[in-house]
């Protein structure tokens, strides 16, 4: 009969250097400094809050703690005191470690600990932005609210594990007080933003659900993503929106033009007056800009149009989820919208909100107030 090896509940922490064999293959021995310098500062963090290290394997370190709120902050106190580097030595690129934490059962055996919790944590941490850690759903409702800011990332589906897990980042601006922009570039990098081409059909045809407004659209996307920001939820109707971004001189109107409706201070919405059908988005602050933002699904092929990341994910309503490994950013992460609101006279994100009906039409009939 087999022995049933007995178990504890622990908060694990896993960290792991990241692009390690890059980064040696670029500097060896300040690599291997720079490694020391940071396993002993997260050894020293680890027992100043109670946990224990268990090992060290290479560049990597996995330590247990009694309580998910003390691995969360030595995670944090350990990141903050490596973040100081660059300012010592900025031209060369800097060692960086993820952490991911998790909370399960584990198995003490030969003087290691094993089970689900550490592969987990180990899987997390290899998709947390280098200098920063995320945790699973499970740490995140016993951490309550307030104490730190994390981003939802969504379901993950991680090799050896049976279950999709829900994945959260902790906010850059917690170890930075200027990250926020930082922080959104590094999550959708190479994904396909505002002024990115990419290989997509050079030709596509759209129109509204009665047929009134007809598009052609004559050179490639610019990227398509999900938006769930409470202005994009309002105008449609829906929990989340998809649109692809073109060229604005590579969409033509075939048949009918949308009307616009100035839906914030910085953009305007085009619908068709006949059935309603959502179209267009269009930016005005703090100029016009070079490319509309089309509603996916009126165009005649959406399939062909898969979104690359979710933005505005603020506002995602918590009973809306998207199980995907997508890239998840908030509004005022994106350096575009933080310049649209700005030049609006709006730099607090508490500010952004669509207009009133009556605030809209002052905005469209006024020509010392339009964009």
């Amino acid at each position: 009969m087999s022995k049933h090896l007995p178990r504890k509940l622990t908060a694990i922490l896993y960290a792991d250097v990241a692009g390690y064999s890059r980064l040696t293959g670029q500097d060896e021995d300040r690599t291997h400094q720079q490694l020391s310098d940071g396993l002993n500062i997260l050894t020293e963090t680890i027992s100043a809050h109670g946990g224990s290290k268990v090992h060290e394997a290479g560049d990597a370190i996995l330590a247990e703690f009694p309580s998910v709120t003390a691995a969360v902050d030595a995670a944090i106190e350990s990141q903050k005191s490596m973040i100081i580097w660059p300012a010592q030595e900025a031209v060369i690129e800097q060692v960086r470690f993820r952490i991911g934490i998790h909370i399960g059962e584990v198995i003490h055996d030969r003087g290691d600990i094993y089970g689900d919790g550490v592969n987990i944590a180990a899987r997390i941490q290899e998709i947390a932005l280098p200098g920063s850690f995320c945790i699973s759903s499970a740490v995140y409702e016993q951490l309550g609210r307030g104490k730190y800011n994390f981003d939802d990332l969504g379901y993950h589906n991680f090799k050896n594990i049976e279950r999709p897990v829900q994945v959260y980042q902790l906010r850059y601006s917690e170890l930075l007080e200027a990250g926020s922009e930082q922080n959104f570039e590094a999550r959708v990098h190479d994904q396909p933003l505002f002024d990115d081409t990419f290989e997509m059909p050079p030709i596509t045809t759209g129109r509204c659900a009665c047929g009134s407004v007809k598009f052609e659209i004559t050179q490639q996307s610019l990227g398509t993503a999900y938006c769930h920001c409470r202005i994009c939820q309002r105008s449609i109707g829906a929990p989340v929106i998809v649109w692809t971004a073109f060229p604005i001189d590579a969409v033509k109107f075939t048949h009918g033009q949308p009307k616009f409706y100035r839906m914030s201070q910085i953009a305007e919405q085009g619908f068709c007056e006949n059935c309603g059908s959502s179209l267009i988005w269009r930016r005005l602050k703090p100029g016009p800009a070079n490319y509309l933002v089309i509603i996916t699904t009126s165009l005649d092929n959406p399939e062909d149009y898969a979104p690359s990341w979710h933005g505005g994910v603020e506002s995602q309503l918590p009973w809306f989820k998207i199980h995907d490994d997508l890239p998840r950013t908030r509004s005022d992460e994106s350096p575009m919208l933080k310049s649209a609101w700005e030049s609006a006279g709006l730099p607090d994100p508490n500010d952004w909100n669509e207009l009133e009906y009556e605030q809209a039409a002052l905005l469209d009939n006024d020509p010392e107030l339009k964009g």
